[in-house]
């Protein structure tokens, strides 16, 4: 049987020329890109007679790497007619085409396998929740198949949505059964959503994903890719092999939850087409949507069942009162109790704000709480709606001001908007100052969640106070708590805290605060990447602030690792801070924000927002370089755009901001920056195995730095940007077949590390494993030993588990011993297993098999 059909050799090549290029599958996906670049290069010199045939990608020389299915077909078509006319081709193209079954299993592991991630992100849910027993019945009978169309009603809603069509059904039975919880804002989805979840928890084993979508509004909504990054996260993919484009990150979310029983509630949806990469297959799951806006298209695509949450009944809506107030609070005074409870138009957020102005303030009567609403009432209709301090222009609007999605209000027709932000006011008013001028200043930007650092930050105050104050806040129910010490508001409220906001403290103040809890993110951000990254040429004065991150001394594993993971948690909040200052005019701090960020992106992607935030990167500091700001900023920010293009992908437009970058720091005298920019464009040509092209840009780059003056901008990195364009330079040098030149390149970079004063250890073991790799290239797998063995050692030293285990798997490759192999395949195993990377553990257990030991 002929094992080089087109189907087989074409998804290898797929696989090779797509993710791995882009890094999604780590080391063992580089190495696989670049084993099917030297075997496109060998069929060219054979078949193309030293280029006769322009190697048969439009170019006078060999093959780049295809970006189109017509490409990887024309390679795929080459790689079969060499192998079927060279048996020694066809050897190397099996042994290839076995490897890139491994590199497809890296991102393709069964999420029903032993061990898998069983994830656990339901937000808690309250004590005092109340009713919503008609949503879960209408969410069982979808499971239990005795749904009778779409609309059906809860907690006052009623039915008549649009009925499900057949395609729909179809559309139900071959994928997860979907809830679509649709009500105005403030009423409560929520909190029904997650009581559904919880309560039918039992049915649903393999655990609950859940994500706030933040679709209040489009300029607020997240991006499917934010959301499929942090699934993966939790489903156990490790941040080395997550795929960099939206396509790939949706594809692996659908493998990892292929065959598992699942909930996945995704919050507080803007549109369909936000939902559409978020959706499940696995008909074993159940899929939960909460939107304020009608979808029409989850119905009629995916046979939603639309679940309509409406306010709650007198009775519920005293019942939630009572719970949040007291029951000893309502004693004596029911009658007052019920009609404010009516007041507050069955709208959860209302009643949990009013109940807990009552719980906290002992000598507040239910009778003068009555009296509160009804003058409230009574000043904004009869000043005309809008007019009332703290009140929008438009409550009815609020909803969605400037999409055409249509949103949903009450069945009565009045916005459930009016008594929630009457309520909110009316618990505004008992704030004390402080308080009060913290919960405006907060609500100035749509921060995913705010840690007390930001808050004090904000309000210009210490953290114990800041944490004081929140906890004021949260009790009031006009903040709610996320996590530890993080907190976040009801967009509802936030919007009459904002209002207030602009109100009451004027452009001067809210302008401050916003630049205050910039900074803080600002600075955080540096402080944490000087850790993540040691060494690296860094602009900003943000970064004199840091105390001990710029070298070994001042650095630990652990130290690196929590500096990463503050980073991670502080994405969203940082991306939130970048556009702040954008809109703001805070031109600086945006650019320094992108700057601090770098270790953030190159450690864990989210390529899509490094792209967003670079770009206002790039812009602010072309305004700073307009004016007295630093001329070295823009070819900066435009360097590190074009590393989120390439984790896209998106190499035409890499390579444009790459060349734009060097053309900037040529105007601004910035030979360092030059050098950084030309090197990139090397490392760009790599991926796209333009060995030769990317040979020249190295050798260019060392001789910008060659002009760098002693003393001079950037003098103090010149040595070790001279070690880094060495190893770059043995690696091009491999992609074209020269290994003696390779190898003579690679023993230079390690000399020259060796010799810096602050010693790169890990860089020294990177250079270590290249050389292993091109000795096992050159067909030599005696000499690759020692460099892999000394690569192994730093690694274990440096707590680089990843790395480490994929040089003991290198090592395994280049054994004395077929004992040596099982030694160095063990070791390789256990490092995986440690590092979560299931992946790479069944790859070498499956190696470990078919030599007879387990």
């Amino acid at each position: 049987m002929d094992p080089f059909t087109m189907t087989a050799v074409l998804a290898a090549v797929d696989t090779a020329a797509s993710g791995a290029l882009s890094g999604a599958a780590g080391e063992l996906g580089r190495r696989t890109a670049e084993g099917l670049a030297g075997l496109a290069r060998r069929a060219w010199r054979r078949d193309g007679v030293d280029g006769e045939d322009g190697g048969r990608d439009g170019g006078d020389g060999p093959p780049a790497a295809p970006t189109d299915d017509g490409g990887r077909r024309a390679l795929a078509a080459l790689l079969i007619e060499q192998a079927r006319a060279e048996p020694g081709f066809a050897r190397d193209l099996a042994a290839w085409l076995r490897e890139s079954e491994w590199l497809a299993a890296a991102t393709a592991v069964p999420a029903t396998a032993p061990g898998a991630a069983r994830p656990r992100m339901l937000p808690p849910l309250t004590s005092a929740f109340t009713d919503r027993e008609d949503a879960l019945a209408a969410v069982t009978a979808l499971l239990d198949g005795q749904d009778g169309g779409a609309g059906g009603g809860a907690g006052g809603g009623t039915g008549g949505g649009t009925g499900d069509s057949a395609a729909s059904h179809t559309a139900a039975r071959m994928a997860a059964p979907m809830a679509l919880l649709v009500g105005p804002a403030g009423v409560g989805k929520t909190a029904a959503a997650v009581h559904c979840a919880r309560a039918l928890a039992a049915r649903f084993p393999d655990g609950e994903l859940y994500a706030d979508l933040r679709g209040s509004a489009a300029a607020t909504a997240v991006t499917p890719s934010e959301v499929l990054v942090r699934f993966l996260h939790h489903l156990g993919v490790p941040a080395d092999r997550m795929p960099a484009d939206e396509q790939g990150q949706a594809d692996l979310y659908r493998e990892r939850t292929a065959g598992r029983r699942m909930v996945v509630l995704l919050d507080n949806a803007h549109s369909a087409s936000q939902l559409g990469p978020l959706l499940t297959a696995s008909p074993g799951s159940l899929v939960l949507v909460t939107s304020r806006h009608r979808l029409p298209e989850l119905v009629r695509d995916h046979g939603a069942r639309v679940v309509r949450v409406g306010p709650l009944s007198d009775a519920d809506s005293f019942l939630l009162l009572t719970r949040i107030a007291g029951p000893e609070r309502v004693a004596g005074q029911r009658t007052h109790a019920e009609a404010v409870a009516a007041r507050c138009g069955g709208i959860p957020l209302a009643l949990c704000e009013t109940g807990a102005r009552v719980q906290v303030r002992e000598q507040l009567s239910w009778e003068s709480l009555e009296r509160e609403f009804a003058a409230a009432v009574a000043g904004l209709r009869g000043s005309g709606r809008g007019q009332a301090p703290g009140m929008p222009d438009d409550v009815d609007g609020l909803d969605d001001a400037v999409t055409p999605i249509t949103p949903v209000t009450s069945e009565g027709g009045d916005s459930p908007v009016e008594p929630a932000l009457l309520a909110t006011d009316l618990s505004y008013r008992d704030l004390a100052p402080d308080a009060a001028r913290l919960y405006r200043l907060l609500a100035l930007r749509p921060w995913p969640d705010i840690p007390a650092g930001a808050a004090a930050a904000a309000a210009d105050t210490g953290e114990a106070e800041a944490r004081r104050l929140l906890e004021t806040l949260a009790a009031a129910h006009l903040l709610e708590e996320t996590g530890e010490e993080r907190y976040r508001f009801h967009d509802l409220v936030r919007l009459h805290a904002e209002r207030r906001a602009h109100e009451e403290d004027g452009r001067g103040a809210t302008a401050l605060a916003v630049r205050r809890t910039v900074t803080w993110y600002l600075r955080l951000a540096a402080r944490a990447d000087a850790l993540v990254v040691p060494g690296r040429w860094h602009l900003g004065p943000a970064y004199a602030r840091t105390q001990g991150g710029d070298g070994p001394a001042g650095r630990t594993t652990e130290a690196a690792r929590a500096a990463l993971a503050v980073l991670r948690r502080e994405r969203a909040n940082l991306a939130e801070a970048v556009r702040a200052a954008e809109e703001y005019g805070f031109d600086e701090e945006a650019w320094q924000l992108c700057e601090a960020t770098w270790g953030l992106h190159l450690r864990l992607g989210f390529h899509d927002q490094w792209v967003a935030t670079h770009l206002r990167g790039v812009e602010a500091a072309r305004r700073c370089a307009a004016g007295i700001g630093d001329p070295r900023a823009e070819g900066r920010m435009r360097t590190q755009l074009a590393f989120g293009y390439m984790g896209l992908g998106r190499y035409a437009e890499a390579e444009a901001q790459l060349t734009a970058a060097a053309a900037a720091d040529e105007r601004a005298g910035h030979h360092r920056g030059r050098a950084t920019a030309t090197e990139s464009l090397g490392l760009l040509c790599l991926r796209q195995w333009r060995y030769e092209t990317a040979e020249e840009h190295f050798r260019q780059a060392r001789h910008v730095l060659d002009g760098i003056a002693p003393g001079g901008d950037g003098a103090a990195d010149v040595p070790r940007a001279d070690a880094l364009l060495a190893h770059h330079l043995g690696r091009a040098l491999r992609g074209q077949g020269r290994h003696a030149e390779a190898l003579a390149q690679l023993t230079d970079a390690l000399a020259r590390f060796r010799a810096l004063p602050a010693r790169d250890l890990y860089n020294e073991a990177r250079v270590r494993m290249s050389l292993g790799e091109t000795h096992l290239s050159a067909g030599d797998p005696a000499a690759a030993r020692t460099p892999l063995d000394e690569a192994l050692a730093v690694m274990a030293a440096e707590g680089a588990v990843l790395q480490q285990a994929d040089a003991a798997e290198l090592r395994a490759h280049c054994a004395a011993t077929p004992a040596d192999a099982v030694r160095h395949l063990h070791l390789a195993r256990s490092l995986y297993e440690e590092a979560g990377d299931t992946a790479g553990a069944s790859r070498t257990g499956a190696l470990l098999r078919e030599r007879g030991v387990g």
